[in-house]
């Protein structure tokens, strides 16, 4: 039973860590990709207006 907890504690913290490793660039990610959506909307709302670009 003391096996089975020491690996319990063990694989939380591998979990723990490696969390870390894919929540950071994760966030970098949907930042970027955040801010290209919200960079083009600007962008074509600033964009004049023609007819034939429709």
């Amino acid at each position: 039973m003391q096996a089975i907890q020491n690996g319990y504690r063990g694989m939380t913290l591998v979990l723990a860590l490696a969390s870390d490793r894919i929540l950071i660039p994760l966030a970098i990610v949907v930042g970027l990709v955040g801010g290209a959506m919200i960079g083009s909307e600007i962008a074509r709302i600033q964009a004049p207006q023609h007819d034939f670009m429709r």
